[in-house]
């Protein structure tokens, strides 16, 4: 709608002058001298706020943002009293373009004073030039008026084109941002069909792999880690936190690249596998397990292609989870929605959900990222049973921090500064009194 008033203000624009100019030419080049001058003040409004828009954009996100969290964790605020110092930060973030718009304002009101001062200049010019021109012979009193009547249309219609120029800044900063990040290439490209598609067995390697995170990188993650892993075997890493354990999982899922090395599954460098092809082999169970707000049925086969999986299926995989008997004593079973962020069920459920999600795409791989770390004893005992139960006939990557979880893994590698310091089966590494037998004690005391 704007778009087309904007060019229908154009059109008329150019027919006024065109009338201008057949009926009195003279007249015509006047106008056309002084329309320039009321050009000026929207020319110094553009770049105002132009030159601000990037700073206030910025601004008004933070603000967004600090909304956005104290929504979301409204409890914790309330627990902690912290209403208003997040309001005091609110308001902070929001002073920058509350500036900005009263400075805009004044300007938006100066500019479009001198821009009718300067109408009324220009008729009051054309009035006494065509007075004189009358008075020469030169042109016709009708044509003056003709012409009069043209620059008066002309006028109306250049204001009101004048009217959407902020419109304008606007919509030109907001289209840059959506341009750019349209243009802007991914370091991964997970909708591509090229790359490789080998069949996938669960063999898993990494090769002396070097990584640092894009937004921190003088920080280094992992420095020459080596992992290997046969198909069918359990393999736990564990180590202080921050030593690089769930980078593995992010590296083995390709949401980031190597900086030096290779992460490799059945002999082929991840680089060169079709990502989308790579991520249906595999399957993640983190900490904190993603449900949506609907049907436990639907999350539990959610990313599956429609009418793709059969119910008992799905019953199939609850089992093995663990949680078939507790949803079909729910009210409406599988069709129980699980609420924003699954509010609506406990955090073991979410976990056993997640664990049947995973099973559903059958993954040969199977990685879990310290699965039962925020859980109680009693639904950590729940949860470990069907993470056994997963874990069996496919490759499994352990991310875990209580060792309890890990003793039956095939090997148990620790992890210290991005390297592997120590690895054996449990019985090997704790005879070894060495990183591993520190952690457990750790542990123990830490219970004691």
């Amino acid at each position: 709608y704007r778009f087309g008033s904007v060019f229908s203000s154009v059109v008329s624009i150019c027919c006024g002058i065109g009338i201008a100019f057949y009926f009195g030419w003279q007249m015509a080049l006047l106008t056309i001298a002084i329309f320039p001058l009321a050009a000026v003040g929207q020319a110094i409004q553009m770049r105002f706020m132009s030159g601000r828009a990037t700073a206030d954009a910025k601004e008004m996100e933070n603000s967004g943002k600090i909304a956005m969290e104290a929504i979301e964790n409204i409890r914790t605020v309330q627990a902690l009293t912290l209403e208003r110092r997040l309001h005091a930060q609110f308001c902070h973030h929001l002073d920058g373009p509350h500036k900005t718009s009263r400075r805009k304002a004044l300007i938006q009101g100066v500019s479009y004073g001198f821009a009718s001062s300067i109408f009324y200049f220009l008729y009051a010019s054309c009035f006494r030039f065509g007075l004189w021109l009358i008075v020469n012979g030169t042109i016709h009193s009708m044509n003056v008026l003709r012409v009069l009547f043209a620059i008066s249309f002309t006028a109306g219609s250049m204001g009101f084109a004048s009217s959407y120029f902020p419109e304008y800044i606007k919509a030109t900063f907001a289209a840059g941002i959506i341009f750019h990040m349209l243009e802007e290439e991914p370091r991964i490209d997970g909708m591509t069909n090229n790359g490789k598609k080998p069949k996938i067995t669960g063999a898993v390697r990494l090769n002396k792999v070097y990584f640092k995170y894009p937004e921190r990188p003088d920080v280094p993650i992992l420095q020459g880690l080596d992992i290997n892993v046969k198909p069918g075997e359990t393999l736990a890493l564990v180590g202080p936190s921050g030593c690089g354990k769930s980078t593995v999982i992010s590296l083995l899922e390709r949401l980031y690249d190597a900086l030096d090395g290779s992460v490799e599954i059945d002999g082929n460098d991840l680089r060169e596998v079709n990502p989308t092809h790579l991520r249906a082999h595999i399957a993640l169970v983190s900490q904190e397990p993603i449900l949506f707000d609907r049907s436990i049925r639907d999350n539990i086969l959610y990313g599956l292609p429609p009418g793709s999986v059969s119910d008992a299926a799905v019953h199939e995989v609850a089992q093995r989870a663990n949680i078939h008997k507790f949803i079909m004593d729910l009210p409406d079973g599988y069709n129980t929605r699980a609420g924003e962020k699954g509010t609506q069920l406990s955090g073991g459920q979410k976990q056993r959900i997640a664990i049947a999600r995973a099973l559903i795409r059958n993954p040969k791989v199977l990685l879990l990222d310290e699965a039962t770390s925020a859980l109680d004893t009693e639904s950590e005992k729940v949860v470990q049973e069907a993470l056994d139960k997963a874990s069996e006939g496919r490759t499994c990557i352990v991310v875990a921090h209580r060792l309890s979880t890990v003793v039956n893994a095939n090997c148990i590698m620790v992890v210290k500064g991005g390297k592997v310091v120590e690895k054996g089966t449990h019985s090997e590494l704790m005879q070894a009194k060495g990183a591993y037998w520190a952690l457990t004690q750790k542990q123990t005391l830490a219970k004691e």
